[in-house]
């Protein structure tokens, strides 16, 4: 298949060179365009969605979701990592590490070709697990925003993938590179772009990426920024190895800090803010918490382990919080609980689920071996109404709804683009 392209390559030392990847033997299944009308579409330009909880604000209409109901758009490959899609203007990205060599890729999102890619040198750092990067990229208005797990921080355009910027986050605030590297994705807030480095964040200057504030150099957590108003002031949560913190985003000046130990430092699902109260959850035996913000440090409503979010966070539906609890290698249980109390609705143990997202009436449930359900969200149980294997392999990174297309990958690098029939 004949593939045009623009091509970047950088050197970590930022030197241009070519590299022609094994990654261009990509598979592409092109299918007839598929009739989506009464799906209202809308892009999804950065981790968590257009408002960066994890629900679509897109309706998937329930009599096309049939026993059958699913059918594979395209295929690709990407090579090793965690990291998410993002979709927006037409294009769909991620990223993904082949010989030490990390390439974001940006496909068209439609057809699966590849309109170009832009690849540094990034050791595939597979502590304990495949490795390969874990953060996913931002657009904002015609820009693509990426932190790698050494802190090579990257502006390029959107229609061309030319480097706007760069910058080396590490060398520009000598804060620690936490265990398994950084992992949180770039935040935009204004003329600033806030970024998981330190104890409580770091902001860069969007247009050139010059340092604005940064905290202190302890290691960093791995959820994303979390930005939310509260009594008159825009604040922003940062996960650390020890706890969150929320900061005016204005200034980096601390506001409050909630002490969070989990083991091995592992703070990586991104709280939930809602209703003047934070929902915190982790892994490792730690659980999750509801707070109340208050005119000092935060009160705990409740908290308990019966909802531990190792990798991905809940999603919140109304009164209720869905989410893939326990240790992903184990047995993961998919759970619905009470957002106000924090009583378990259900759990069901049937599913191995490796991540989740949603729409405001659906959960899009991917299980750990590749399998993609769709059902109504309900504090009653989960039943799907429809369902497909769709890959297979290691599947622990967060489904993408966008513009009726659901987008999908393994830790190998197998992606694939899935939409109702």
């Amino acid at each position: 298949m004949n593939i045009s392209l623009s091509e970047t390559t950088t050197r970590s030392g930022f030197e241009a060179r070519d590299r022609r990847l094994p990654w261009l033997l990509m598979t592409s299944l092109f299918l007839s365009p598929l009739c989506l009308a009464d799906v209202s579409g809308d892009d999804w330009p950065v981790w968590r969605g257009p408002d960066r909880d994890g629900v679509s604000r897109e309706s998937l209409p329930a009599e096309k979701l049939a026993a059958d109901g699913l059918q594979v758009r395209w295929r690709g490959e990407v090579g090793t990592g965690f990291s998410s899609f993002v979709v927006a203007d037409g294009n769909a990205l991620t990223i993904g590490n082949s010989e030490s060599v990390d390439t974001l890729f940006c496909f068209d999102a439609e057809s699966g070709k590849l309109n170009w890619r832009h690849s540094y040198d990034a050791p595939l750092d597979d502590r304990d697990f495949e490795g390969g990067p874990t953060s996913t990229p931002t657009v904002h208005e015609g820009r693509v925003y990426v932190l790698a797990r050494q802190g090579d921080l990257f502006c390029l355009d959107l229609a061309t993938g030319k480097v706007v910027w760069q910058q080396q986050i590490v060398d520009a605030t000598n804060i620690r590179i936490p265990g398994w590297g950084f992992g949180g994705s770039p935040q935009v807030y204004g003329d600033r772009l806030l970024l998981t480095v330190g104890e409580a964040g770091v902001a860069v200057d969007l247009a050139d990426g010059k340092l604005v504030w940064q905290s202190g150099d302890k290691e960093a957590g791995y959820a994303s920024p979390v930005i939310f108003d509260w009594q008159g002031k825009t604040q922003a949560m940062f996960p650390s190895g020890r706890s969150f913190s929320a900061v005016d985003v204005a200034t980096g000046e601390a506001i409050w800090q909630q002490r969070w130990l989990t083991s091995f430092g592992c703070n990586a699902a991104d709280p939930i803010v809602h209703d003047g109260h934070v929902f915190l959850c982790s892994g490792y035996n730690r659980g999750g918490a509801l707070l109340r913000l208050t005119d000092d440090d935060p009160e705990i409503v409740w908290k308990h382990k019966q909802m531990q979010n190792q990798m991905n966070g809940c999603v919140r539906i109304g009164d209720a919080l869905y989410g893939v609890d326990g240790d992903l290698e184990a047995e993961p249980t998919l759970k619905c609980i009470d957002w106000a109390s924090g009583e378990v609705h259900w759990a069901d143990d049937s599913i191995r689920p490796g991540a989740i997202a949603a729409t405001r009436e659906h959960l899009i449930v991917l299980t750990t071996e590749g399998a993609l359900m769709i059902g109504p969200a309900s504090t009653a149980g989960f039943e799907p109404l429809t369902e497909m294997k769709v890959l297979d392999g290691k599947c622990w990174t967060v489904p993408v709804l966008a513009n009726g297309s659901i987008y999908c990958r393994t830790a190998s690098g197998s992606v694939v683009c899935v939409a109702l029939k």
